[in-house]
């Protein structure tokens, strides 16, 4: 049942349709409450250990639609993960308290970013890609794609630990090992 309520300035009268939050007494959520924490804890928490598993795990030794598979439910976890670890930290404490947490850039040895700069840029993501052998590495950052085929054809790939690139909305690049934010995230931020 829609409901119409009547605004009347001078002699014409405007009508405007009810939202569904002005149908009903909804119940409202505190920022910061004792649900939307426990909410945001587990979805991170779900979300981390999938990806955990992912990252230890290898893809299947024939090449097919579940490698692909574990990749688009990698990429889709990787997102809850950002936006129920921002959830978390926003309402525990302070941003603040988490920017000397920091992850190794993976493309920039010695370099370091910030977990709330990989979380925000996991929100406001352009482009991820993930990568698992050094075939999809090179395939990836290739200008000459059939050359790297022609490089690995046949040839053993070399797996290792998953490596995410990410590409912010301002089009900035950030590489990062999964295991490695699951681990820090766990031991600074949920523990910590």
């Amino acid at each position: 049942m829609l409901h119409r309520r009547e605004a009347g300035i001078g002699d014409g009268a405007v009508r405007v349709m009810d939202t569904l939050a002005d149908l009903g007494n909804w119940p409202s959520i505190e920022i910061g409450s004792h649900g939307v924490i426990r909410n945001a804890y587990q979805n991170v928490l779900n979300a981390c250990a999938r990806l955990a598993s992912f990252a230890n795990g290898g893809p299947t030794t024939t090449d097919g639609p579940i490698d692909q598979q574990q990749e688009i439910l990698a990429a889709d976890d990787l997102v809850t993960f950002g936006i129920h670890a921002r959830r978390l930290i926003e309402n525990t404490a302070k941003a603040k308290r988490f920017t000397q947490v920091t992850v190794r850039q993976h493309l920039m040895p010695g370099k370091r970013i910030p977990i709330t700069r990989v979380i925000n840029i996991l929100v406001h993501h352009q482009h991820i890609v993930i990568a698992r052998s050094d075939y999809q590495m090179e395939m990836k950052s290739s200008c000459n794609l059939i050359e790297t085929f022609l490089k690995f054809e046949g040839s053993n790939h070399r797996y290792f630990s998953a490596i995410i690139i990410l590409t912010s909305d301002k089009n900035r690049t950030i590489s990062f090992k999964v295991e490695e934010l699951i681990e820090t995230f766990q031991a600074k931020v949920l523990r910590g």
